[in-house]
């Protein structure tokens, strides 16, 4: 019989397969509030495995009892764990802070803002600039770029899909290792 973890497993990783599948099309298409999107939603999955894997034994059982019955998370209080809940705690279990940015600029994207109107100027200049520099310099010590705080959204862009590798490829770890404790 197939565990809650294994079946979550599989549903993480068949969506993070249709996610690459998906940036890549959009990416050559230069959709790139479609890219940043997919960006988002695979960070959604690498979030909240790291907080599943985070989770004591009950807590975890919990939250997979939510996701299979097609709920929102609960804590053992019954109270919803919200998407910043979650972001706040991965920010502190790995020290970084860019998985909050990452993912509010994201939505900036996939909800109606200014940001939409990218292709006919730099949005990059509207954002906040300690929150882009704590971006930029994310991807240039995780990517080997050489960003700045000039850089554009296009210029960010060319490092989206292996933004998306990272992302991928740190979720998996997390994945294995909630198999390997079950």
């Amino acid at each position: 019989m197939i565990s809650y973890i294994q079946k979550y497993s599989e549903v993480v990783r068949s969506s993070s397969a249709e996610n690459e599948n998906a940036i890549k099309l959009l990416y050559n298409n230069h959709l790139y509030k479609k890219v940043v999107g997919t960006l988002r939603e695979e960070l959604e999955l690498y979030v909240r495995t790291l907080y599943l894997l985070n989770q004591s034994d009950i807590n975890r059982q919990y939250l997979l009892t939510d996701f299979f019955n097609n709920k929102q998370w609960t804590n053992d209080k019954g109270k919803r764990i919200t998407d910043r809940e979650i972001l706040e705690f991965a920010g502190k279990i790995k020290g970084y802070g860019w998985e909050q940015i990452s993912y509010r600029f994201a939505c900036c994207f996939i909800h109606l803002s200014i940001l939409h109107n990218w292709d006919n100027e730099d949005v990059t200049t509207i954002i906040d600039a300690n929150e882009k520099k704590t971006i930029i310099d994310f991807i240039n010590q995780y990517h080997g770029a050489n960003l700045n705080l000039q850089s554009t959204l296009v210029d960010i862009m060319q490092y989206a899909l292996a933004i998306f590798e990272k992302i991928k490829g740190n979720m998996e770890y997390y994945l294995d290792e909630l198999e390997k404790n079950q």
